[in-house]
């Protein structure tokens, strides 16, 4: 067999006590195999690190009155690494009297005491196995590393933490790490606060700093090797941390059949809006008619003044003439803001909101809330367009349950008769609403049934918790889509092809972000 490096030199053999053996008594007169061992103990005494192998014999003997067989020589044990058997062939025969010679090396790989055994197995019935005791000791550097095992713990997806890993000389001798290499997924990595080589003096430590950012709830690993002067040369440690959500949640909707619906309106009065807002009132019974086939439980207003006050009041199926009441009103109404209609939608939306307000009643919880904007002017407002619909949806409470739609100029290029509705188209397209180029034949049939439906299907979702956006799955009547958008702003989920309809079921399921430290 090839010897390792410090094996292949003449080694002196030590002295051995011939009173130290393992041997079994004769058993039955002495027939059948038998097998005598000795010395059971070897010593090789302290070696340092440059220091030659030391190596010592021990005898196997066939004491019984047939040939023993001997199936295998083995060094098990705490530090086997540090002994090595030298005779080659550990199975073989031996007549009744004689005896095989088994040369053990010794060349540390630890400090302090190192022990194994050497075991010997044959075919005695009394004796499968005989021992013999090794031990050395090695005055060497040793690397400890710890935690063991490299278990740096959970940690939230989404956060990162730095856990420590301590490099102790636990040997004799001076201990030298000449690299330090860490092979892992991109979530851990070493912090670089150290360089190489590090030089510990027995008994002194360093440390290692790793960063965890876990993406997902999953077990991670790494592997850190180090290279040093200690026997071992190269020591690797596997290293595991777990990523955790927050929590894991499902939000459900239950899409009602006869949905009710909040139908709000604020129509620009300058003068070039004249014909526009007298086709908005004329055609309004189509788009009630258009509405009934999706809800029956509908309110609608107008806001047209700078307080956002309705001027129809509260319009339900229940008002005896609203039709005549809408028409008259959409020509009436303005100030400085007319040409500013998300700050009138947003003044109307908080009158609705809290008691005494101008408009309270007409902002139901359980009811979606449309806003619908009518001008030939890009929106206006002193304040940006998000910041507007951000309130919008704070009064309503619920951004999931706010759409806000326009018939304005066709965007970017606008047209002959109308400029480009900048504002209003990002307002649409923020909130999942239907914009209607004012360009064209905008008051349709199919164009107000758009309008119709966009009052009542509810396509965004506003969600319970935030969630870590890689995790979210939609589900429609238990089947998932991908066809959706988050918006972190609202925390919402909004669908953008599906229109769930009455009786349908919305489910959201998704890991929840948590609160860094």
């Amino acid at each position: 067999m090839s010897l390792r490096p410090g094996l292949a030199v003449v080694l002196t053999l030590s002295a051995c006590s011939d009173t130290n053996f393992s041997k079994i008594p004769e058993a039955n007169g002495g027939d059948g195999p038998r097998i005598e061992v000795s010395p059971g103990l070897l010593q090789f005494g302290t070696l340092g690190h440059d220091d030659p192998a030391a190596v010592q014999t021990f005898t196997i003997k066939s004491v019984g009155d047939v040939d023993l067989r001997v199936d295998d020589i083995l060094i098990d044990g705490e530090a086997m690494g540090s002994f090595t058997l030298l005779t080659e062939g550990t199975e073989f025969l031996l007549p009744p009297g004689a005896t095989q010679q088994i040369e053990v090396a010794f060349l540390p790989m630890g400090a302090n005491d190192q022990f194994a055994t050497a075991q010997v197995y044959s075919d005695d019935p009394e004796k499968l196995m005989a021992p013999v005791e090794l031990v050395g000791a090695g005055a060497v550097p040793e690397l400890q590393i710890t935690p063991d095992p490299l278990d740096i713990g959970s940690e939230y997806v989404g956060c990162d933490e730095v856990d420590v890993i301590t490099l102790t000389n636990v040997g004799t001798d001076t201990l030298i790490v000449d690299s330090v290499a860490f092979d892992a997924d991109p979530t851990l990595s070493l912090v670089p606060d150290y360089l190489v080589p590090i030089t510990l003096e027995p008994g002194e430590s360093s440390w290692l700093n790793v960063a965890f950012a876990p993406q997902e709830a999953v077990a991670y690993g790494a592997v850190l090797a180090l290279t040093s002067n200690e026997p071992m040369g190269e020591r690797a440690a596997d290293l595991t941390a777990t990523g955790r959500y927050a929590g894991e949640y499902t939000d459900i909707w239950e899409i009602p059949e006869d949905p009710p619906t909040d139908i709000l309106f604020a129509i620009d009065q300058s003068c070039s809006m004249d014909d526009d807002s007298s086709r908005l009132g004329a055609n309004f019974n189509t788009f009630i008619g258009l509405l009934g086939g999706y809800s029956s439980d509908w309110q609608v207003g107008i806001a047209n003044d700078d307080d956002g006050c309705l001027d129809t009041g509260i319009l339900t199926p229940a008002v005896s003439g609203y039709a005549t009441i809408f028409n008259d009103q959409v020509t009436r109404g303005g100030g400085t803001w007319t040409e500013a209609l998300l700050t009138v939608a947003r003044n109307a939306a908080q009158e609705a909101s809290y008691a005494g307000g101008c408009n309270y009643g007409f902002m139901r919880p359980e009811a979606a809330l449309h806003v619908v904007l009518v001008s030939d002017e890009a929106e206006q407002s002193w304040e940006t367009w998000s910041s507007l619909v951000t309130q919008i949806q704070a009064a309503k409470g619920d951004p999931g349950k706010v759409k806000i739609s326009a018939i304005a100029g066709d965007y970017p290029g606008g047209c002959a008769s109308a400029d480009a509705g900048d504002g209003y188209y990002q307002a649409v397209t923020s909130t999942g609403g239907e914009f209607l180029s004012i360009c064209s034949d905008w008051a349709s049939s199919t164009n107000l049934e758009r309008l119709a439906s966009a009052s009542v299907f509810q396509t965004s979702f506003e969600l319970q918790h935030t969630p870590i956006p890689s995790t979210i799955e939609v589900e429609v009547n238990g089947a998932v889509t991908t066809d959706w958008v988050y918006d972190p702003a609202t925390n919402t989920v909004s669908l953008t092809v599906l229109r769930p309809e009455g009786g349908d079921t919305v489910e959201i399921s998704y890991g929840g972000q948590a609160t860094c430290d």
